[in-house]
């Protein structure tokens, strides 16, 4: 029996995919394991305000709630504070109990966090996994459009944080085989110790509702954080100009550019685009009432992962209308599965258009696309197929730490 401490930047209740993840994780590992969570309190999506009674408790492991600063927005500085912040209340943990613990899951916030626990772990000779769920520092200049200068000197100056955690990890785990991919030739990483397991979600809460038949009313949804990334007010443009007359389109979620998404309908005088706010338990049934769930991300943004909404979007058996890098993971997924349209991030004719391909197609081939996503999500997207590798990954780790431990000396 091994004592492992799962640093989490995110724990539910925070309504991110992340969160639930590090909670399956926990409990998985706690059926024969001492498992102890390091958390902060719960600040995720903006707008949410939490109480102490919110908090999940679990009598298979125990949850610390440390004291630090959290930073919902998406402003660079307060981000890095909330980085740091967490990672040094994590720090003071580890320093007092290193010498009981077998293993750290390092999923605390990217770069400066994650640094930080690496620095820690590798002084005290505890070995850890780091989860990438986002490649820093690309993505601090993803949508941005800096100068080549000013891009190689955020690499020089903040790229070796990376480098440190990532080569110093007993184990790396990505969310593609793409960022496997680009990770080990960048990061100049042992290929054996880095290995690609898509976001996992459960099944089981996204019962699979048919699509039905609409002769007068077509639904478009896009249900997630509305953001710089999520390119929402893209998404509200290209449906404008496909002025289809018997199309709606529905948002769901917050964020920081919601405002802005809202004032941009009202500007362009649109009456069929709709906002609302879904909690967690409700996307399955949201999701279920669209005809068509869309997505676009900005350039580079999509690249080298399979975003959440991916993963839920599929297991609501629903086609999707995903705007994104040619070369990734989603656009890879759609055209196996055979379950929607993929047109170039940033492309506001050619999302038009695809909005307009959906309209035109016969119900029949709709149904099949939203039942392929749902059988694809079905084999390749949920806990029961996933969580399990991950664990295999980890028990790895602790085997090989005890090998060593009674190894003979010279």
């Amino acid at each position: 029996m091994g004592k492992i401490i799962i640093i989490a930047s995110v724990f539910p209740p925070d309504a991110v995919t992340s969160s639930y993840l590090n909670f399956d994780l926990a409990n998985s590992l706690s059926s024969d394991k001492e498992v102890v969570v390091l958390r902060p309190f719960p600040s995720r999506p903006k707008g949410v305000i939490y109480q102490k009674e919110d908090l999940i408790q679990s009598d298979k492991f125990k949850t610390i709630l440390l004291k630090s600063y959290t930073y919902p927005s998406s402003r660079l500085i307060g981000r890095m504070h909330e980085s740091i912040s967490f990672a040094l209340a994590c720090k003071k943990y580890l320093k007092k109990h290193h010498d009981e613990i077998d293993l750290v899951y390092n999923h605390s916030w990217h770069l400066f966090g994650y640094y930080i626990i690496a620095k820690t772990a590798v002084r005290y000779g505890i070995p850890y996994m780091v989860p990438v769920q986002d490649i820093y520092p690309e993505s601090l200049m993803t949508n941005r459009r800096f100068p080549r200068a000013i891009q190689q000197l955020v690499m020089k100056t903040l790229g070796w944080m990376d480098k440190y955690t990532l080569r110093n990890a007993a184990r790396v785990r990505t969310i593609s085989e793409e960022m496997r991919s680009y990770l080990i030739k960048t990061r100049n990483l042992d290929p054996a110790h880095i290995f690609a397991v898509d976001n996992w979600q459960d099944d089981t809460e996204h019962l699979y509702v048919p699509l039905l038949e609409r002769t007068s009313h077509f639904v478009f949804e896009y249900v997630g954080s509305i953001n710089a990334h999520s390119n929402v007010d893209l998404i509200i443009r290209a449906f404008s100009n496909a002025n289809i007359h018997n199309a709606e389109l529905k948002i769901y979620g917050g964020g920081d550019n919601k405002e802005h998404c809202v004032t941009l309908v009202k500007e362009l005088g649109l009456t069929n685009v709709v906002f609302d706010y879904v909690k967690r338990e409700q996307v399955p049934s949201v999701q279920a009432d669209a005809t068509v769930l869309v997505l676009a991300l900005s350039k580079g943004n999509g690249a080298f992962s399979l975003p959440s909404k991916v993963t839920s979007y599929m297991l609501s058996g629903r086609p999707l209308l995903v705007s994104i890098d040619d070369e990734s993971a989603t656009s890879r997924y759609i055209r196996e599965a055979d379950c929607g349209i993929v047109v170039p991030p940033g492309s506001l004719d050619l999302l038009s258009e695809a909005f307009k391909v959906f309209c035109s197609l016969p119900f029949d081939r709709l149904s099949a696309m939203g039942r392929h996503a749902r059988s694809f999500a079905e084999t390749r997207l949920t806990r029961e197929h996933n969580l399990s590798i991950v664990v295999n990954h980890i028990n790895s780790i602790l085997k090989d730490g005890r090998e060593k431990d009674v190894r003979p000396s010279c």
